[in-house]
């Protein structure tokens, strides 16, 4: 019984981790070739990064979470990263912002873009 408790709370846990970006747009600026405002609009398991000027898709990828370390994994997009390559960022959320630090990413298009960023929720 104590098993199927501890399962039942491990699975809670992760649901509640999720649940943290599922159906949430969080609003930041990038240092592409000039700084642009992105926005992130998470599903229930893709992220979406979008241009705010114009609405377009800068990437597409899915995304996990565990232990406060976001996974993504490139879908499409205008990067060079690998799909193959999946980045892990910790991220830290207080006060309706987000701040991701990176912890590995072999794509330095993407971690000398995102690592250190504030996100504000929207």
């Amino acid at each position: 019984m104590k098993k199927l408790l501890l399962l039942a709370l491990i699975a809670c846990l992760g649901t509640a981790a999720d649940a943290q970006f599922k159906n949430t747009k969080w609003k930041g600026s990038l240092q592409l070739e000039n700084l642009v405002d992105v926005m992130f609009d998470f599903k229930t398991d893709t992220l979406e990064a979008l241009v705010v000027a114009d609405n377009s898709t800068l990437e597409l990828m899915k995304y996990s979470v565990k232990d406060n370390v976001l996974s993504i994994q490139k879908i499409s997009g205008q990067s060079d990263c690998a799909e193959s390559a999946v980045a892990k960022y910790k991220f830290e959320m207080k006060n309706n912002e987000l701040v991701l630090t990176v912890v590995e990413d072999e794509c330095y298009n993407r971690s000398g873009v995102l690592n250190n960023t504030t996100w504000i929720k929207q």
